[in-house]
């Protein structure tokens, strides 16, 4: 009954209206059917142009046939931040997309996720996006437990963010968030994003990749003023635990950065 997630991430394209492929196929683990009830994108600027936003659609395509309803059309909106009037703004935030669906998948059923630009660039703006998918769409409920875990790095490979310890009497996930911050000095050049992944040798966890609830675009380097932070939210799971059980969890973002990035991961359970 467990829920899980997928996620992938990679540049888009520099043309408008160009549709590109982010990262490699995704393959639905055995034992299905499946029921994909979330879609989840985020973009950011990878160069500081004063003239250029970004944004555009995120496309999904069924490879295999495998999935309930045909999801074509299926171009879902990936809002990011619009066009500066200078080149003296800070490294943006930006939010995270995240839409309900409703498909059946059956196990091993392949699928595409491609982001179209919006707008033409004169680099390619960083793309994340990902399904949220289980045995049953779990439903939003109020938390009753909430613990965390945080670290600091700038390397792009997978980092150990820490491990979480449930109490006894927990019985069940029912929500994550996990943030990306930007505490220290901001560099020119450097959008950041992020993706969380749990593991656990007391329960299964994977696949289990998550989004983080912010990004960042790209600034350049003498930023005059500071970013609104976007609202975040825990995102709905149902995943059954073992009181005690410990939870590892591990980030990794999209590129190396010369001052820290500061992940944050919040677990709450009943």
């Amino acid at each position: 009954m467990s829920t899980h997630a997928i996620a992938r991430q990679g540049p888009a394209s520099t043309g408008a209206a160009t549709k590109i492929q982010i990262g490699a196929d995704i393959i639905m683990p055995a034992g299905g059917p499946w029921i994909i009830f979330g879609l989840w994108g985020q973009v950011v600027k990878a160069t500081a142009v004063a003239a250029e936003g970004a944004g555009g659609q995120l496309i999904l395509d069924s490879l295999s046939g495998d999935i309930t309803p045909d999801p074509a059309p299926a171009k879902w909106p990936v809002l990011g931040n619009m066009a500066g009037v200078s080149a003296n703004f800070a490294g943006a935030a930006v939010g995270l997309n995240i839409w309900p669906v409703l498909w059946e998948a059956s196990g091993k059923a392949t699928l595409k996720l491609s982001f179209l630009n919006q707008l033409a660039s004169a680099t390619a703006p960083e793309v994340a996006c990902g399904i949220l998918f289980g045995k049953n769409v779990p439903e939003k409920r109020p938390m009753l437990f909430c613990d965390s875990v945080y670290s600091a790095f700038a390397s792009a490979t997978e980092q150990s963010i820490g491990s979480i310890t449930l109490a006894e009497k927990a019985t069940k996930i029912t929500g994550i968030l996990a943030d990306l911050a930007k505490g220290d000095a901001h560099t020119v050049a450097e959008e950041v994003m992020a993706t969380i992944r749990l593991d656990s040798a007391d329960i299964k966890f994977p696949p289990a990749q998550y989004p983080c609830a912010r990004a960042y675009d790209s600034g350049d380097g003498t930023p005059a003023g500071a970013s609104a932070s976007p609202r975040a939210d825990f995102i709905p799971v149902d995943i059954p635990v073992v009181g005690g059980a410990r939870i590892d969890v591990f980030a990794t973002s999209s590129i190396s950065v010369t001052g820290n990035c500061e992940v944050l991961v919040y677990i709450a359970y009943e």
